[in-house]
């Protein structure tokens, strides 16, 4: 048995959780409750050109023999975190950016192992690049295997948001890092080969 004492306070705890749902409730309560404002990941792409990486084994080969790899990007998510001031209404947000893949060994890849690389960047509204970096996965296929899907480590950003910016302020892109010759082979044609 709760003492009669513990029972009341928390029926007052609940009576204050209850008035959250209300319009009447002040901002300095919501504050004490809630203790930030969680705003709306960013939206973000996958670059169409840089989608997909098709690697031949050195050489003037380009039949599906030749084929040492090919990289796909599948999918991107977020992971939002956002600490902005109630009063001052800027502060920043916390984004982790998990780049989703789809790796195939080819015909030519003998030693099942290939690196990925890919980048993430961030521009504002009118598309300028605010940030940009590669990474690079290290990738070792096993010995019956021809296809995996492969998940990069989080990569963590953090974005300033100033008073009326919201996380659509911003956009994040995804993309494999490729040659000259690998751009050109996306824009003729994206579909796998594989």
């Amino acid at each position: 048995m709760f003492p009669r004492a513990s029972v009341r306070a928390v029926a007052a705890l609940l009576s204050v959780f209850a008035l959250g749902a209300c319009s009447s409730l002040t901002d300095s309560v919501m504050n004490t409750v809630a203790g930030k404002v969680q705003l709306a990941c960013p939206p973000q792409n996958i670059v169409a050109d840089a989608s997909r990486r098709l690697t031949y084994q050195p050489g003037p080969g380009r039949d599906l023999i030749d084929i040492d790899n090919e990289i796909i990007v599948n999918r991107v998510s977020l992971v939002c975190d956002s600490s902005v001031d109630r009063s001052t209404h800027a502060g920043t947000m916390k984004v982790a950016v998990t780049t989703h893949m789809e790796a195939v060994r080819g015909p030519a890849n003998k030693d099942r192992k290939t690196d990925i690389e890919f980048f993430v960047s961030v521009t504002d509204r009118a598309n300028k690049v605010l940030y940009r970096e590669a990474f690079t996965i290290k990738l070792a296929f096993a010995e019956n295997e021809s296809r995996r899907e492969v998940a990069s480590a989080p990569v963590p950003l953090i974005l300033p948001i100033q008073a009326g910016q919201t996380g659509k302020n911003y956009r994040i892109l995804v993309g494999l890092v490729i040659t000259r010759e690998q751009l050109e082979m996306n824009r003729r044609d994206r579909r796998p080969r594989l």
